[in-house]
């Protein structure tokens, strides 16, 4: 869900720190709904070349099986007893925008790609901010009151399917901006229990 996209941030963060970048080769969005970036849902993080943890549960690749030029990172979040549960890629910033046009504009057009695979999504453009204003859109969608994206629901996805699939924009400044689409597991809740687990493991 969106929500749980918002509470992944801290991943996206920590995969932008690492400040790593690949030049990466057109890949249509996963057409049998198994997979992201060539990555099937399930799949063992030992059988993902090159893949390093950068934090518990979550691995950086140096580059996904199928890869996509408007995706600079990809990142996947996996368990031993689940296999992969999320698969996560940003894309390069997008500087001197202000009004959000160049950011919208690009998930817009990845919105019609995903779309041909997915079907119709779930558009979502609000700000809950009362002075919401367009000259102010950055601004807005740095403070938390905006948001921008869409999202694809796959009710009857199978365990190792693609269940859910959503792209949001994501600030770096007032001005500055990255796209970030999620592919999650049909295995939602053996996921978040062990997401769970991995989470009161560290607070020990």
């Amino acid at each position: 869900m969106i929500d749980r996209l918002m509470m992944l941030r801290s991943a996206l963060l920590a995969i932008l720190a690492l400040g790593l970048s690949a030049t990466l080769a057109r890949a249509e969005p996963p057409a049998d709904g198994r997979s992201a970036f060539g990555i099937p849902m399930g799949a063992s993080v030992r059988k993902l070349d090159g893949a390093k943890a950068f934090k518990p549960g979550w691995y950086q690749l140096g580059a996904p099986p199928k890869s996509d030029p408007r995706f600079s990172q990809v990142a996947v979040e996996a368990f031993a007893d689940t296999g992969v549960c999320v698969v996560q890629a940003v894309s390069p910033e997008i500087t001197g925008d202000p009004t959000g046009v160049k950011i919208r504009s690009a998930i817009d057009r990845l919105a019609d790609d995903f779309s041909r695979t997915y079907g119709a999504p779930l558009r979502l453009d609000a700000c809950s901010n009362a002075a919401c204003a367009p000259e102010l859109w950055g601004e807005d969608l740095q403070a938390g009151a905006r948001r921008y994206g869409y999202r694809w629901e796959m009710h009857d996805a199978p365990d190792k399917g693609v269940r859910e699939a959503s792209v949001v924009a994501v600030p770096h400044s007032v001005s500055s901006y990255v796209f970030l689409v999620q592919f999650d597991s049909g295995a939602l809740t053996p996921c978040r229990t062990a997401e769970l687990q991995t989470l009161d493991g560290q607070r020990r």
